[in-house]
């Protein structure tokens, strides 16, 4: 054994990083961000098994007018650029991992299992985004992360009939339950 580290306990190590960072980034986003953070407020005055769960915070993001070109700083591109990025350097891990050639076959298989859920969990969000655009909201993001749904949407208000509405849309495009779907609205 010529040093102290071998492969296995290098890849352990970077794998904690990651998730250290990973661990980090989620503590630091939701901090700092007032739309997420009071998102298990709830305005629905029933509260039954499946009822959806929105929040109408008007006082986090002001109105701005809509414009030919996305402005960087607009919550939605900001939001789906940090999804992206989130993705990238998970798909990076995920392929560091099945080209190890020290990787058993199942390591390389839970590898491969992972890419395809993070696969089908982007089909799923750009088909709902498409489909919750198409029920005449301006824009939208969907973050889905294995059983669970976030839904922010671009409008002054929601209501129940609206709420309902995008929670049939995510439980008809994925197998995530109404009680796992949380609907936000930014303006």
């Amino acid at each position: 054994m010529s040093g102290i580290f071998g492969k296995k306990q290098v890849m352990l190590a970077v794998l904690v990083v990651a998730l250290g960072i990973a661990v980090y980034l989620n503590y630091y986003f939701s901090t700092n961000n007032p739309i997420t953070r009071d998102a298990n407020t709830s305005t629905t005055s029933s509260k039954s098994l499946g009822d959806a769960k929105f929040v109408d915070n008007p006082s986090t993001v002001t109105t701005t007018q809509p414009s030919k070109t996305e402005d960087p700083n607009d919550y939605f591109v900001q939001a789906r650029k940090n999804r992206e990025n989130a993705r990238q350097e998970a798909v990076d891990l995920i392929k560091d991992m099945m080209n190890d050639a020290k990787a058993t076959k199942e390591i390389q298989q839970k590898a491969l299992e992972k890419a395809a859920a993070i696969a089908a969990a982007i089909d799923q969000e750009s088909k709902i985004e498409s489909l919750i655009k198409a029920k005449g909201f301006k824009d939208c993001v969907v973050f889905i992360e294995d059983d669970k749904c976030n839904v922010v949407v671009k409008a002054d208000e929601l209501n129940e009939v609206q709420a309902l509405q995008i929670t049939e849309i995510v439980t008809a495009q994925s197998k995530i339950v109404a009680q796992n779907v949380k609907i936000m609205n930014v303006k």
